[in-house]
C-alpha cells in the first residue's frame, strides 16, 4: 500500500471513529439515564443518527487525509464541510416567498463564518491523521502511536456531552410520560389527569392514544402560545409529545412541582 493510500484508509477510520464516538455520546447517555421514556431524536432516530455521524465523520476524514499538503487539505475539508452544513440547513427551513430573495448572500456570509470555526477542528482531524501515519512509518510502539488519537476520542466525546439533557428535564420528561400514561389508560374523559382535560387539549381520549416521543424545550416557547403566568417566568420549560397520528401535544411547566399547562397542536409551530 503507498503511503498516500494508506493516510486516505487511516483518514476515514480515524474519522469514523471519531464521529462513532460523538454519535453514542449524544444519542444514547439520554436513554440511559431515561430509560424506558420514548425520546424524541430526529432526524433519524437514535441508531439512524449514530450511523449518520460515523458516515459523515469517515466522509470527513478521507476528505482532510486526500490531498498531500496539510493546510490544502484543511482548508478544502473545512469549506466542504461549511457549505453542507448550511445546504442542510436552507433543506429544513424551507425558506419560500420573499424570504427566499436575501438567502443567496446570507448562505455565503454563514458558511464563511462556519468555515472559520471549521478550520481549527480540521485542522486538529488532519494533525491526527498525520501522527498515526507518521507513527506508523516510524514503528513507534502502538501504545505511544494511539496516544494523541484516544486523546481526541475523548474530546470529540466531551464535545457530545452537552446533549445531554440536564436534571431538572429529565425530570419533568418523566413526569410527562406518566402523565401521559395515566391519560392513556384512562376508558373516559372523566378519568384523565387534569391538565389533559384543558380546553386547549382537545379530546385526548381519541387523539391520544398513539405512540409518542417526548423532547424537552427552553428556548423560544412563545411560539406555543400558551398564556403563562407571571410565576418564575424566566424558568418555564415545556415537554413536547409528538404522536404517530401526526398530533401533538405541548406541556408548560412553571415549576416542576405544578401540575403542567397543556395544549393540543395539529401542526407544531416553527
Amino acid at each position: 500500500m503507498t503511503a498516500l493510500s494508506y493516510r486516505r484508509l487511516t483518514g476515514l477510520a480515524f474519522g469514523a471513529i471519531l464521529g462513532l464516538t460523538y454519535g453514542l455520546v449524544s444519542q444514547i447517555l439520554n436513554r440511559i439515564l431515561l430509560r424506558g421514556i420514548p425520546l424524541y431524536q430526529p432526524p433519524l432516530g437514535p441508531a439512524g443518527n449514530i450511523l449518520a455521524f460515523t458516515l459523515a465523520g469517515g466522509t470527513l476524514g478521507v476528505i482532510c487525509a486526500w490531498m498531500e499538503g496539510s493546510i490544502a487539505a484543511t482548508a478544502v475539508a473545512s469549506v466542504l464541510c461549511a457549505v453542507v452544513m448550511v445546504a442542510v440547513n436552507l433543506i429544513d427551513a424551507g425558506p419560500t416567498g420573499n424570504l427566499a430573495v436575501g438567502i443567496p448572500m446570507v448562505s455565503i456570509f454563514v458558511s464563511l463564518m462556519l468555515w472559520g470555526l471549521m478550520v481549527p477542528a480540521i485542522a486538529v482531524l488532519r494533525w491526527g491523521v498525520n501522527k498515526l501515519v507518521d507513527g506508523h512509518y516510524d514503528r513507534v510502539p502502538l501504545g505511544r502511536r494511539l496516544l494523541v488519537p484516544a486523546a481526541l476520542v475523548v474530546a470529540v466525546g466531551l464535545v457530545g456531552s452537552p446533549s445531554l439533557y440536564r436534571a431538572e428535564a429529565r425530570f419533568l420528561l418523566a413526569k410527562t410520560n406518566v402523565l401521559l400514561q395515566q391519560g392513556q389508560r384512562a376508558a373516559t374523559a372523566d378519568a384523565l389527569p387534569a391538565p389533559l382535560v384543558a380546553p386547549d387539549v382537545g379530546s385526548f381520549i381519541e387523539r391520544g392514544r398513539a405512540s409518542y416521543t417526548l423532547a424537552w424545550e427552553q428556548n423560544n416557547i412563545e411560539k406555543y402560545r400558551i398564556p403563562r403566568p407571571g410565576q418564575n417566568f424566566d424558568n418555564h420549560t415545556v415537554v413536547v409529545a409528538r404522536f404517530e397520528s401526526g398530533w401533538n401535544l405541548v406541556c408548560l411547566y412553571v415549576t416542576l412541582d405544578d401540575s403542567p399547562l397543556c395544549k393540543g397542536f395539529e401542526e407544531l409551530p416553527r
